[in-house]
């Protein structure tokens, strides 16, 4: 089930969310203010017996509206990451674990998820050439100057204090992994080559 707020003790509200209603920091759908990064939702499921085997690993996941339900995403299509992951456990093919499904930014979400360092490297003709990119015929595919190093200090300084604080997780590196596909793979190799002492692994699928 998706959870629809933490159980045993309120964690102290980290700072991203003092300024956010609490009624919302309880929501399934968290719309919280993310600095630097702009706000979006957040889908955080647990197991249907959470908190029973905690503590639990955690799965971050990218482009989070594409989790959980078909009805909500631009192809209608889903990438059913609850049904697959309560069935995972309930066979025993995987330990424990709850997900973090983090909304991309939308139009931001080349500028979020391109590798910052690697974008850097380029030449300047190289960036311009990108940077020129059209998502459709007069629509650009990035918002403004890629800020991924920006996203991932939010994921690592931000969020994952929050959910380790709020939720029965284990805040272990060789239990943080972290998963996306196409950009959100790239991102997800980003992240654990950024931060190899935060995140034990990375999962990166249809990778560009």
């Amino acid at each position: 089930h998706k959870d629809h707020k933490g159980t045993g003790p309120q964690a102290q509200v980290p700072e991203c969310l003092q300024d956010t209603p609490d009624a919302l920091v309880d929501q399934a759908d968290l719309t919280v203010l993310l600095r630097p990064v702009p706000r979006r939702a957040l889908d955080i499921w647990v197991p249907g017996d959470y908190p029973a085997a905690a503590p639990y690993a955690v799965l971050y996941m990218h482009d989070g509206q594409m989790l959980y339900d078909a009805g909500l995403t631009w192809n209608r299509q889903e990438w059913r990451a609850d049904e697959v992951a309560g069935k995972l456990i309930a066979d025993g093919a995987v330990r424990p674990f709850i997900i973090v499904g983090i909304a991309n930014g939308g139009p931001d979400r080349h500028v979020e998820y391109f590798p910052q360092q690697a974008f850097e490297s380029l030449t300047p003709a190289q960036q311009a050439a990108q940077y020129a990119l059209e998502r459709d015929a007069g629509q650009p595919l990035y918002s403004g100057k890629v800020r991924a190093d920006d996203y991932l200090r939010f994921l690592v300084t931000e969020l994952k204090p929050y959910i380790d604080q709020r939720f029965r997780v284990s805040p272990r590196r060789e239990d943080t992994y972290v998963l996306g596909s196409s950009m959100g793979g790239l991102i997800s190799l980003y992240a654990l080559a950024e931060y190899p002492g935060v995140f034990g692994g990375a999962a990166c699928l249809s990778t560009h």
